[in-house]
């Protein structure tokens, strides 16, 4: 059997994941670097930016479901990889330019080719969305 990823190679996955141009220009960064299962967090800038003030939803889905993987990472093997196959996804409030979003997820339940996760994203105390994740565990290339 394989083993579940070490720390540094749950580190290197993590950064892979920030380190897709779409994240990376996002601004997502870890929330604690030496746990990268403990969410994400973004300003509210330019590419974010609805145009009118405030977060676009664009921007939050694709850091919701960076959250999400980055919850499912601690329980994958170095010969797997998780795929979002189905994402519901619900806004609840507006966060404005120059605030910060912290996005977290939470590992529901992991099956052998199934993982589902509860992410969400708030700025400060308010609720800003909340998503719903299944993912497709799938060998690693």
């Amino acid at each position: 059997m394989t083993e579940l990823l070490s720390g540094d190679q749950l580190a290197d996955r993590a950064g892979e994941a920030l380190a897709i141009p779409l994240q990376h220009a996002l601004g997502a960064q870890l929330l604690d670097p030496s746990r990268s299962g403990a969410g994400v967090g973004f300003q509210v800038g330019q590419l974010a930016s609805n145009g009118a003030g405030g977060l676009h939803a664009a921007a939050l889905s694709a850091v919701l479901e960076l959250a999400g993987y980055l919850a499912v990472l601690p329980q994958l093997t170095t010969a797997e990889h998780a795929l979002t196959h189905s994402i519901s996804t619900q806004l609840m409030a507006a966060a404005r330019d120059g605030e910060s979003v912290e996005v977290r997820g939470a590992l529901d339940r992991r099956t052998r080719r199934l993982a589902f996760v509860s992410v969400t994203a708030v700025v400060g105390d308010r609720l800003v969305a909340r998503a719903q994740l299944t993912k497709s565990v799938v060998p690693r290339a």
